[in-house]
């Protein structure tokens, strides 16, 4: 009884709005109705209402293409476009983005020029021991930064390669960093998720794209330490697969890891994965998503 609650309640705030669900009804009723009697009509309302209280996937007709809305319900919405929260002014020419993070309140981006020349910005929340004062320090591995503050609360940290570019343009380059949004290009075009599951962490390199999507249950955490009601998303660049659906077996401990993989337009891998989120949201999110 423990885990049948437990299951309930967790899957409790992932079922559809009703009246959105009696109003998609009707209509595919007026559509494919022609000679039907009124009686049934009434028995195809009524198995639509019974899918909806024994499980979102139930709600998907077999006769039409898997979407968002069948699988999440009427309260899936866009995630927002990815975008760094600072804009570099003056960056060293022939610089160019490269890669780039956000997770939390720590942003950063890599910028790449022509034979191995580098230049990578961070925007942070300031601590105690943050010397923010503009200074140049020189770091193992042949590389030197610097920290500025740019608004209270906030520091910027520009880091390179040792004697690639002289002291002051790190400076110079961190005094012209602003507090202002840069939109970011992606590897996804569109990707929907259920109403509460917002964006932790969203990073991107050449050749893939990683996102992290939580629950509003799940505590605000560092990303190495993911808790298991998240979702996953990574998007790569490669050779066409077949789309897969798998899970563990079921002789293997709780929790299980689920995965799902597609290939989305433009030869791009999407997969999604979580351990403790329910099947439904896995798959709508995986559904939802549409290749640049």
């Amino acid at each position: 009884m423990r885990k049948l609650r437990e299951a309930l309640k967790t899957r409790e705030a992932l079922a559809p709005d009703p009246d959105a669900v009696l109003t998609g009804a009707h209509g595919r009723i007026r559509r494919r109705r022609t000679q039907r009697r009124v009686a049934g009509a009434a028995a195809v309302v009524a198995v639509v209402i019974a899918g909806a209280g024994a499980g979102m996937s139930l709600l998907r007709p077999s006769d039409e293409p898997a979407s968002i809305e069948a699988a999440a319900g009427a309260a899936d919405l866009p995630v927002p476009a990815p975008a760094l929260p600072f804009t570099v002014d003056e960056l060293p020419a022939g610089l160019e983005l490269s890669s780039w993070t956000v997770s939390g309140t720590t942003a950063s981006g890599r910028y790449e020029g022509y034979y191995g020349a580098f230049m990578e910005i961070m925007v942070t929340d300031a601590t105690p021991d943050t010397a923010a004062t503009g200074t140049v320090t020189y770091l193992s591995g042949d590389a030197m930064q610097t920290q500025l503050g740019i608004a209270p609360g906030k520091v910027v940290t520009v880091l390179t390669g040792k004697g690639e570019f002289p002291d002051e343009r790190l400076l110079e380059v961190a005094k012209t960093v602003r507090l202002v949004p840069t939109p970011v290009r992606s590897m996804l075009r569109t990707l929907r998720a259920p109403a509460g599951v917002t964006v932790r962490q969203w990073s991107r390199s050449a050749d893939s794209e990683y996102l992290m999507l939580c629950p509003a249950e799940v505590p605000v955490k560092l990303p190495a330490r993911v808790d298991g009601r998240c979702y996953q998303v990574s998007v790569t660049a490669g050779r066409p697969v077949a789309p897969t659906t798998t899970r563990a077996p079921q002789s293997v401990p709780l929790p299980l890891n689920r995965t799902v993989r597609r290939l989305l337009n433009g030869g791009t891998v999407l997969t999604v994965s979580t351990e403790l989120g329910a099947e439904a949201v896995l798959e709508a999110i995986s559904e939802s998503a549409v290749g640049s």
